[in-house]
């Protein structure tokens, strides 16, 4: 005779597998951000002047969608791969944004045939790399919270790490449409965060065991 407290625990366990969902839809940003932001002067030399120039890309791809909540797993990213790689390409970084789990490594990788000076002053991850060249460089990042970094030979180079709790995170397409897959069941704080907004938007959400909650977000 099979073993009902065994074949109700397999069954929980199977159950609790599979619960999970998606939140999905399309956020809008209403907001108007401020301006980019000018490094100071930490190089050497070659310090640049003038005007901001505007952003590369939308900026709805600004924005980072994350959720906060408890028992989410965090899985920090050591590897080198495009999600937690930053270029410098043409005077910019690449991607403006990028969004990280908690405890991952970012890689600095320089495209331009000259070097650059990248630093932060964020208290979540405050450091340096000076005179990076073509060799790829790496920063650990155990803080929680924005890092804002520049360039401090070219000064108008500027972006943003975002360090998140768990795995729960993207950033929106070109379009704005955006999804958060395979979410444990259960109720979650869902935040908008922009780097240049005064302050994230947060709503309540509850993750259905499994299907798609279909949400259109407003920032």
């Amino acid at each position: 005779m099979q073993n009902p407290w065994l074949l109700a625990a397999l069954l929980g366990c199977l159950a609790s597998s599979v619960s999970a969902g998606d939140i999905s839809g399309k956020v809008t940003l209403e907001s108007t951000p401020a301006s980019r932001k000018v490094g100071t002067t930490k190089g050497t030399a070659g310090y640049e002047k003038g005007e901001v120039p505007p952003p590369s890309e939308t900026e709805v791809e600004d924005i980072v969608i994350y959720l906060e909540g408890d028992k989410l797993e965090c899985t920090p990213l050591m590897k080198m791969t495009p999600k937690n790689t930053i270029l410098q390409k043409n005077k910019e970084f690449a991607p403006h944004v990028l969004p990280i789990p908690k405890g991952s490594k970012v890689y600095f990788r320089n495209q331009d045939p000259f070097p650059h000076h990248v630093y932060s002053v964020s208290q979540p991850g405050s450091f340096e790399i000076v005179k990076h060249g073509s060799t790829v460089r790496s920063q650990q990042f155990d803080g929680g919270g924005e890092v804002e970094i520049f360039c401090g030979i070219h000064t108008k180079m500027n972006a943003y790490f975002m360090i998140v709790d768990n795995n729960y995170y993207c950033t929106p397409s070109r379009t704005g449409t955006y999804r958060l897959a395979g979410v444990p069941a259960g109720q979650y704080t869902l935040v908008m965060w922009h780097p240049r907004l005064p302050k994230p938007t947060k709503k309540a959400v509850t993750v259905p065991a499994s299907g798609t909650l279909t949400l259109d977000l407003k920032i």
